[in-house]
């Protein structure tokens, strides 16, 4: 949880910096008391960033998501109208200065165009961290990736089962609906259990954790049972939408890998070597093993509290790789 937590808090400070920085300039440019200005700027960001957060990219904004973009930006437009225009009324009452509340009225048919721009660049920049993701933002603009960096990494690839008879029976759009509510329901807990989503990938993704992160309570074992529960706790909400609810599979290997920077024009930070062909190997391990989950002799450890659930299925090769690898079944509650 302290991982998901971290990251939209992240996502709130810097769009609230932004919104404040953008809100000054246009109380400056409008000629608009900057007393007041250094005090709603700030809180007005905070509310808004606040609410696209915690609410809007939350599972209770999920209907908000939903709707057509241009309903779905009416109301939000309406929102942080309703949003500043309160803010607005009580920053001049709490600072006794109700009787210049006519002069702000007349200003109005400027003010709130303007208000409108700054908000909605403002949720841009939140959008936009959290489709690079803080972490990946800072490490890019410092350069920590610039030249390769020896890392160990666990991966976890996830696959839904059946997919080609999903898209045959829903359709492609319907398949889509699904698709895309198990990626949002998947990624919780993930980032509730200190990992992150690496990347999406057709009808599954490969979630990433640093080592340490991955071990013990709260971390990579945590993240697979929460996985289970989830699709547990929405499969009455899946088969009403869609009429079916979806199955998985994990592979799950760490080691050292090599992290680096990639691309040019567009830059993305990458990973590099065995450790990551060999988890990509596991999920595929389990398709032909008949197992929800398999997992490497060299990340059990991080099962310990749960060793009992394990069983052993015997070692692979894999292609490119010296050794054989020992590898276990992780058996669902």
């Amino acid at each position: 949880m302290k991982g998901v937590i971290g990251n939209r808090l992240i996502a709130v400070f810097s769009a609230t910096v932004v919104f404040s920085v953008l809100g000054l300039f246009a109380a400056w440019s409008l000629k608009m008391p900057m007393g007041l200005a250094l005090i709603g700027a700030p809180l007005l960001g905070l509310a808004i960033s606040g609410f696209e957060v915690f609410y809007f990219q939350g599972y209770r904004g999920r209907w908000l998501r939903d709707m057509h973009p241009l309903k779905s930006i009416m109301i939000y437009a309406l929102f942080m109208v309703v949003m500043g225009l309160a803010i607005q009324h009580l920053n001049y009452l709490a600072q006794g200065r109700w009787h210049d509340l006519p002069k702000l009225y007349e200003r109005y048919p400027v003010v709130i165009p303007v208000f409108l721009t700054v908000a909605i660049f403002a949720v841009m920049v939140i959008r936009i961290i959290g489709f690079i993701g803080g972490k990946n933002i800072l490490y890019l603009l410092i350069g920590k990736y610039h030249r390769p960096v020896w890392e160990r990494k666990v991966f976890l690839f996830l696959d839904i089962k059946g997919s080609t008879n999903l898209v045959d029976a829903l359709g492609p759009e319907k398949s889509k609906l699904l698709f895309g509510k198990f990626m949002f329901d998947a990624s919780d807990p993930i980032a509730a259990n200190g990992g992150e989503i690496y990347r999406y990938q057709g009808d599954g993704f490969v979630a990433i954790w640093n080592w340490q992160a991955a071990l013990g309570p709260g971390g990579i074992a945590q993240a697979v049972d929460d996985l289970y529960a989830m699709i547990e706790r929405e499969q009455a909400d899946y088969e009403a939408r869609f009429g079916t609810c979806p199955d998985f599979r994990i592979g799950i290997h760490g080691g050292k890998i090599i992290t680096s920077e990639e691309g040019d024009i567009r830059r993305n930070i990458g990973f590099y070597g065995d450790t990551i062909n060999i988890a990509a190997r596991m999920e595929a391990k389990a398709k032909d093993v008949s197992m929800d989950c398999v997992v490497t002799s060299d990340v059990i450890d991080m099962f310990g509290g749960l060793s009992d659930r394990l069983s052993e299925i015997g070692e692979e090769s894999v292609r490119g790789i010296e050794r054989d690898i020992a590898i276990h079944g992780f058996n669902r509650l």
